[in-house]
């Protein structure tokens, strides 16, 4: 890759990653509790829970997994939003043509929709059986695992023979 393509890339994905983060902060806490995070994170996470161990009891409200043992609560950030928005940027960056892009991005925000619901899952049993080890995991390791993992899709995406950047002197 020329210098000016990594140069004009890491502008382009820095400024969109700002863009992306600044509309995901205007949006009221309220509206992302009651709404989003209720229906696209807590429901169907409640859902697998209940479906792993039933025994656990496992109810969803607004922004909260709560059962007898454990209460979890989604707040900003934990719903996969600064990763995805990483991935988007990465791959809007990239400057490929708009189809392998729209579905590049489509794709990247399912993986990591996908791998956040797993997280919550996986945060939830380890509050009920290993209090002990959620900090690490939920600060540490699986942040780091999403981003590793947006980071290979976006390698083996912009990989892609389909994904090549445009050139800017002769599109």
């Amino acid at each position: 890759m020329p210098k000016s393509y990594r140069n004009g890339f890491i502008i382009l994905f820095a400024a969109i990653y700002c863009v992306l983060y600044a509309a995901y902060a205007c949006i009221p806490d309220s509206y992302l509790h009651e709404k989003i995070y209720y229906y696209a994170i807590v429901w169907p996470t409640a859902a697998l829970i209940d479906f792993a161990a039933p025994s656990a009891h496992v109810i969803g409200v607004q922004n909260r997994l709560q059962s007898p043992a454990v209460i979890l609560n989604i707040v900003r950030g934990c719903d996969g939003a600064p990763v995805m928005f990483l991935l988007v940027a990465a791959i809007i960056a990239h400057r490929a043509p708009w189809r392998p892009t729209l579905r590049g991005a489509a794709g990247g925000v399912a993986l990591i929709y996908a791998l956040n619901q797993l997280r919550i899952v996986v945060l939830y049993f380890l509050l009920a059986h290993r209090p002990d080890w959620f900090t690490a995991m939920h600060v540490y390791f699986i942040p780091t695992f999403l981003i590793l993992a947006g980071a290979l899709y976006f390698a083996l995406w912009a990989g892609d023979g389909v994904a090549k950047p445009r050139d800017p002197l002769t599109d």
